[in-house]
């Protein structure tokens, strides 16, 4: 050994020793960050992908509005949501848009056809007995909620794990918000959502 290694040696480590602790200390240093930052990502990840998911939702009511009186649909008298949904299916082909990656509760499987739609994997709520655009602050659809007063917030094992949801109004925008901006109401002024 030449005496400048030997003199490094007894310092403590070689550079090239100190070089691969370096690298061991910043991967761990790496996946702890990602471990930590993970879900607040996948959430950020759902939140878009649901966001997505209630335009292409408010794309087909809008669609099936304009042939139905401007009426969005509603199964029967005393409607249900899987009803409501599927008589969507002329204008979303992609059954997939009623289920929220974020939603924990529900079934998490790829919907091919409608004729796999059930609350088990329905992800999002729907306010029945609408009329398209009459409102444009009446919400039409949103994530998973129970409650229907304004000012109410998303249940902690919702989509979003109780930090907010998303909304579909009926002119069509879907915006992110904390707490209900308003009641659920129908077209009559009774409050009331199917929620899976």
């Amino acid at each position: 050994m030449s005496t400048l290694s030997q003199t490094k040696r007894c310092e403590g480590l070689t550079l090239a020793e100190l070089a691969v602790l370096a690298l061991i200390a910043g991967i761990l240093g790496l996946l702890l960050f990602l471990r930590l930052t993970d879900g607040r990502e996948r959430g950020g990840l759902n939140r878009a992908n649901c966001l997505s998911n209630l335009k292409q939702i408010g794309l087909a009511i809008a669609m099936y509005a304009q042939d139905n009186e401007n009426r969005c649909p509603m199964d029967a008298t005393t409607p249900t949501l899987v009803g409501s949904l599927r008589l969507l299916t002329n204008f979303v082909t992609a059954a997939r848009v009623v289920h929220c990656l974020g939603d924990s509760r529900r079934q998490v499987r790829k919907m091919d056809d409608w004729a796999e739609v059930t609350a088990k994997n329905v992800g999002y709520s729907y306010v029945p007995n609408l009329i398209w655009k009459a409102d444009t602050n009446a919400i039409v659809a949103l994530d998973r909620i129970y409650a229907t007063k304004a000012g109410s917030p998303w249940p902690s094992d919702g989509n979003h794990r109780g930090v907010g949801g998303n909304i579909l109004f009926s002119d069509g925008r879907v915006a992110w918000h904390a707490k209900l901006p308003s009641a659920l109401t129908n077209k009559d002024g009774r409050e009331i959502v199917l929620s899976p």
